[in-house]
C-alpha cells in the first residue's frame, strides 16, 4: 500500500493535463466552492465529491500558497488517490473473511494494487475508485459484523451512488450479498433504509446546498440523459455484451486466465457471482467505458489471488512456474497500460494554455477548451470560445471574429484552415509537442473588413 501510494503520487505529479473533461469537472466545480473559480458545474452533476471531499484539501493548500494550476488538480486527485489505495486492503480483507488463504488474500491486494484501472484511475481525479472504495467496504462490514450494520452498508453504497449516479446499480450486487450472508428480510430492510438515507443526505443535501434544490443533479440526469438529450450530447452507445466482448482489453489476459484457474478450488463462486452482477448490472447502460467498471476489479483481483495461489502450490512444475509468469506479467501489464492511459492526458494542450495567458488576450478559441484545462488554467476574464474536434477541423473565417488567440490540434489542421487563419491576420507563434501536438495562434495584423 505504501509502494502503490508513492507510485500514484508520482504519476498524479509527472502526468499533468486531462483525460476526457469528467476529471477537469472535478477540479474545477472543488476550485468554484474552495477557490472562487469562476466556474458554472454542469447541472447533471451531484457536487457531493467536489464539494464534501475535494474542496477542503484544495482549502488548505491555498492557505499553505498552493495556487498553481497544476498543483490544484494535483491535489485534487489525492481523494481519489486514497480511496485506490484503501481498496487493497479491503479486497485483503475481504479474501480473508472469506476464509482463504492468507497467501490468496496477499496474492489478491497485489494483483488489484497493481491493475491499471485503479493504479492509472487512482492517479486522477476520476470518481469511480471513491465509489468502489464505499462499495467494497460496505461489502467487508456485510461479511465482518452483524445484521444490524447491513444499514451502515447500504449509506455507504448511498454515498457511491452521489459520486456517480451510474453507482446506484451496486445496489443490486450489495443486496445479493447482505441476502447470502443474513439471509433474513429484516436485513433486507436495513441496507434498503441505509441505502436510501445516504442518498438522501449525500445527494438531497448536497443539492439543496449547491444548486438550491434536493435531488436537483438527479431529475437533470434523467432529463438530460434519457428523456431530452440535446443532439450535440456526446454518444458512446455500445451492445449489452461490450463488456464481455471487451474482457480482455478492460481485465488482462492474465487476469482472464488466472480466473479460470481459480475455480478448481472451493470459495471461488461467491466473488465470481459478484463479479458477474457488477459487469452485468453495468451492462444495461448504452454508455460504456472500461473506467466505468471499476467496482469489478476489487472482485476480479480476487479471483487472480487465488487462480495464482492455486498455481503456485500445485504439485506440477509447469504450474508453478505459470504462477510465478502470472505474477510478473499481470504487473507488468498493468504498468504498461497504465503509462499508455495516463501519456494520453492533455499534458501538450495545458502547455500552450500556459502560453496563452502570458499573451493576455481577451477572447481565445480553442479545440476542446476541457484539454487546456478551461478556468482553471486561463483564468478569469477570459472569453473563452470552444470547438469541437474534427479532422480537418474545417475553420469558418466568422468563428476568428474577436478572436485575440488560438489553438488547435496539429493533426487537425488542413491548408485551408492553416490559409483562413492566415488570411484573418493569424500566425503560429508555438508549437507544444506531444502525443497530441497543439499548435497556438496569435493574431498580429488586423482582419480584413
Amino acid at each position: 500500500m505504501v509502494a502503490v501510494t508513492a507510485a500514484k503520487l508520482w504519476l498524479a505529479a509527472h502526468f499533468d493535463g486531462f483525460l476526457s473533461g469528467d476529471d477537469l469537472e472535478i477540479v474545477e466545480s472543488a476550485a468554484k466552492y474552495a477557490l472562487g473559480l469562476d466556474y458554472a458545474p454542469w447541472s447533471l452533476r451531484c457536487l457531493f465529491h467536489p464539494v464534501a471531499l475535494v474542496a477542503p484539501i484544495l482549502e488548505a493548500g491555498a492557505l499553505l500558497g498552493v495556487s498553481r494550476p497544476a498543483e490544484v488538480a494535483w491535489l485534487a486527485a489525492l481523494p481519489t488517490l486514497a480511496a485506490s489505495t484503501a481498496t487493497v486492503w479491503l479486497v485483503f480483507r475481504f479474501a480473508g473473511l472469506l476464509g482463504w488463504p492468507r497467501r490468496a488474500a496477499i496474492l489478491a491486494a497485489f494483483f488489484y494494487a497493481t491493475h491499471w484501472l485503479p493504479l492509472g484511475y487512482g492517479a486522477t481525479p476520476f470518481p469511480r475508485p471513491i465509489s468502489t472504495m464505499l462499495f467494497m467496504l460496505a461489502i467487508v462490514l456485510v461479511l465482518e459484523r452483524s445484521a444490524e450494520w447491513t444499514v451502515v452498508g447500504g449509506f455507504l453504497v448511498g454515498a457511491a451512488f452521489a459520486v456517480r449516479f451510474s453507482e446506484g446499480v451496486l445496489l443490486l450486487p450489495f443486496l445479493g450479498m447482505v441476502l447470502a450472508r443474513h439471509r433474513r428480510v429484516v436485513a433486507l430492510g436495513l441496507a434498503l433504509t441505509g441505502f436510501l438515507v445516504g442518498a438522501l443526505l449525500c445527494v438531497g443535501g448536497t443539492d439543496a446546498l449547491t444548486w438550491g434544490r434536493p435531488f436537483s443533479s438527479l431529475s437533470e440526469f434523467v432529463r438530460i440523459t434519457y428523456l431530452n438529450p440535446p443532439p450535440s450530447f456526446p454518444r458512446y452507445d455500445k451492445p449489452w455484451y461490450w463488456y464481455g466482448a471487451s474482457v480482455l482489453q478492460w481485465a488482462g489476459p492474465v487476469a482472464v486466465l488466472l480466473a479460470f484457474a481459480a475455480t478448481r478450488r472451493a470459495g471461488w463462486k461467491r466473488p465470481a457471482l459478484l463479479l458477474l452482477l457488477v459487469v452485468g448490472a453495468y451492462s444495461v447502460f448504452a454508455y460504456k467505458a472500461y473506467r466505468y467498471v471499476q467496482a469489478a476489479i476489487p472482485l476480479l483481483a480476487l479471483l487472480m489471488g487465488m487462480g495464482c495461489a492455486e498455481l503456485l502450490g500445485s504439485a506440477r512444475k509447469w504450474r508453478r512456474m505459470a504462477g510465478l509468469a502470472a505474477l510478473v506479467l499481470a504487473p507488468a501489464w498493468g504498468v504498461e497500460r497504465t503509462l499508455a492511459l495516463l501519456r494520453s492526458k492533455s499534458h501538450s494542450a495545458v502547455e500552450a494554455a500556459s502560453f496563452l495567458r502570458g499573451l493576455d488576450p481577451r477572447v481565445v478559441l480553442l479545440e476542446q477548451a476541457w484539454a487546456y484545462g478551461d478556468r482553471l488554467t486561463l483564468g478569469p476574464g477570459v472569453d473563452i470560445r470552444d470547438l469541437e474536434p474534427r479532422t480537418p477541423i474545417a475553420l469558418a473565417a466568422s468563428a476568428l471574429a474577436g478572436v485575440d488567440a488560438a489553438a488547435f490540434y496539429a493533426q487537425d489542421l488542413a491548408p485551408a484552415d492553416l490559409r483562413t487563419l492566415e488570411n484573418r491576420g493569424f500566425r503560429a507563434v508555438r508549437r507544444m509537442p506531444g502525443t497530441k501536438e497543439v499548435v497556438v495562434f496569435r493574431r498580429i495584423g488586423r482582419p480584413p473588413p
